[in-house]
């Protein structure tokens, strides 16, 4: 009599749990795609991901402000500048959050 609100309560915690692998695969894609190019060289003083210290003051910033300063800049476009190259604030959040992942786990 209760097999269904538990089966739709299981089916909820896996789709969840799907998302949260499927948004770090985001955001180690856009990683890949748009920040990899700086962060892996630590060209125009981007903060290396491999280097544990240059992140340390970091983990507590406003990403999306991030992603307007770096639009700001030059640095990155928006889907609305140029759909196939530009980085949308929610892809910037999922590609920071990636990269913090990856500094805690150093």
């Amino acid at each position: 009599m209760y097999k269904a609100p538990m089966s739709i309560a299981v089916f909820a915690l896996l789709v969840s749990g799907g998302m949260a692998v499927n948004a770090a695969e985001d955001g180690k894609a856009v990683y890949e795609a748009s920040c990899s190019r700086c962060h892996d060289s630590g060209k125009m003083g981007a903060p290396m991901l491999d280097d544990m210290s240059e992140w340390t003051d970091r983990t507590q910033i406003l990403w999306s402000d991030v992603h307007e300063q770096h639009v700001d800049d030059g640095l990155l476009d928006t889907p609305e500048d140029d759909p196939e190259k530009g980085i949308s604030a929610a892809q910037m959040e999922a590609a920071t959050n990636y990269m913090v992942s990856i500094v805690h786990k150093k």
